[in-house]
This record gives C-alpha cells, structure tokens and sequence, in this order.
C-alpha cells in the first residue's frame, strides 16, 4: 500500500507517492470516496486504520481480513499509516460490496439452532449473553434501556432510558451502540423498516453528541440496513431456516472486533424473536 501526496490539507502529514489502490469496497465506502478521494488516518490498528473524510465521514481500510462491510475498503496489502496522514485512493477496478436483501421472516427452528450453537461461544463482556438470556453486569446496568426498547418493539412509546444505550460500554464502537445497530438491521431485514426509520429519526440526531465519530458511522450504515457481512450471514440464515453451520457463522461473527459481532447479533435477535414464524 503506498501512500499518495496530500498537498493543500491543513493540519495533516503527507508522502509522495502513488494513490492507494482499493480492491474492493462497501457501498457507503465507494460512496464517500468516489465524492473525494483523500482521506486522513484518525485511528490505527495492526491491519486496518479508519480515514477521516469531509462532513464527518469515515471509512475503514484494511485488507483482505478486515472483510467486507458498508464502510470498509480493501487492500491487497496493508501498511499502517501513521494518525494525522492524508491517504489518497483509487477505485479504479475496485468491486462494490453490497449485502443481501433476499430476506424473509426468521424462522423458530433457526433461532433455536442458534441459540444451541451459542452455548459457550458468547464473550463474557458485552451484551452477547442476552442471545441465550444470560447477564453481566453491562446488561443489568442496561436492563432500563433494554426494557424501554422491548415495550417499544411491541408498540408502546420509546422512553427516555433508551438513549443511554449510545456510547455505553468499552470499545471503539460501544456495545450499546452495537446492539442498536442490530436492531436497526434486524427492523430492516425482517419487515419493519417503517420502524426502523422512526429509531433512526430519534438515534441520528443524538450519535454526533453521545457516541464517537467512527460508532455513529456504522450506526448509520445499519439505518440503511448493512453491516459486516458475518452478521448479515446470519440474518440470511434466520430468514431462510437454516438450522445447520451455525458453529462456523458465530465463530465468524465472533471474530469481528472485540465482541461486536455478539452485541449486534443480539440487537437483531431481539427482532427476530418477535416477528418469527
């Protein structure tokens, strides 16, 4: 990966070089940097950074282990950038990613094969456990919010509690934000997107004040029903029954951050445990 000049971008550090060569991207990535293609490094990890953009938005960039996502970009090699340094990109011959919409209700017999295959997979911390109806202390200091959003679900109004979900737990996207996001995409996938626009309608405003920049743009990204493709392996599974592979996608599910494959897979259960056949 090498890395462009940037001439003309305050506050920022460049190199000369060639523009960074994208092999494939999300839909909301190829979105962003067809619009402007220079970004700047705003956070650095062992495979992968996230670039900052104009208007607040972001992208991840990392190769072909990050895996594919709405905001992610991929790279045949990975090079970590330093934070503060303008990277240009190039989407010539990069292929758009875009998640499956073929979904239909999820089904009983799946839910419960999942739930099987959980058992002793889900990560102590986190709000994973609320899959099987286990709990931790995150959850417990979560049960007003997670009650508020339940009483919503089945037609009530949304409390006041439920805000405190934003930004709550450790991690560069929280968990709370991560079950949130698993709701948004669970309303999506299973026929309640006029709900999920009116969540969205209540959480977007808030996401710029009470989570970080790189959280509220996944949040987005689930508004508009993507996430990483390990979790939309699993919607796929709920809406076509499947009962078998469940080990192989929730280990897949669980290598995805620290444990933000398990919160958003719990914020699309509590969906599909309602709507399912």
């Amino acid at each position: 990966m090498r890395y462009a000049a940037s001439p003309g971008v305050p506050g920022t550090e460049s190199v000369r070089g060639a523009a960074v060569q994208l092999l494939e991207c999300g839909r909301i990535a190829h979105r962003i940097v067809s619009e402007r293609s220079e970004g700047t490094v705003s956070a650095v990890f062992r495979r992968s950074c996230y670039l900052k953009f104009a208007g607040r938005r972001t992208i991840c960039l990392g190769d072909r282990a990050l895996g594919r996502g709405p905001l992610n970009a991929q790279v045949e090699r990975f090079e970590v950038p330093r934070l503060g340094k303008a990277l240009a990109l190039s989407l010539d011959g990069a292929t758009l990613w875009q998640p499956s919409t073929r979904w239909g209700p999820p089904q009983r017999a799946a839910l419960d094969a999942l739930r099987d295959a959980a058992v002793g997979r889900i990560p102590s911390d986190g709000l994973g456990a609320l899959v099987c109806g286990g709990s931790n202390a995150l959850i417990e200091h979560a049960r007003p919010a997670l009650a508020s959003l339940e009483l919503w679900l089945a037609g009530g109004g949304l409390g006041g509690d439920a805000e405190t979900l934003l930004g709550l737990g450790p991690g560069l996207t929280p968990s709370g934000d991560d079950y949130l996001g698993g709701l948004l995409i669970g309303l999506r996938a299973f026929g309640r997107a006029a709900d999920a626009d009116a969540l969205w309608a209540w959480l977007g405003p808030q996401g710029s004040t009470r989570t970080s920049l790189i959280s509220a743009a996944h949040l987005a990204a689930a508004a508009e029903g993507e996430a990483h493709e390990s979790l939309h392996a699993c919607v796929d599974a709920l809406g076509e029954g499947t009962i078998s592979g469940w080990p192989r996608r929730l280990d897949w599910l669980g290598s995805v951050g620290h444990c933000s494959g398990w919160d958003g897979l719990a914020g699309v259960l509590a969906v599909a445990q309602r709507v399912a056949d």
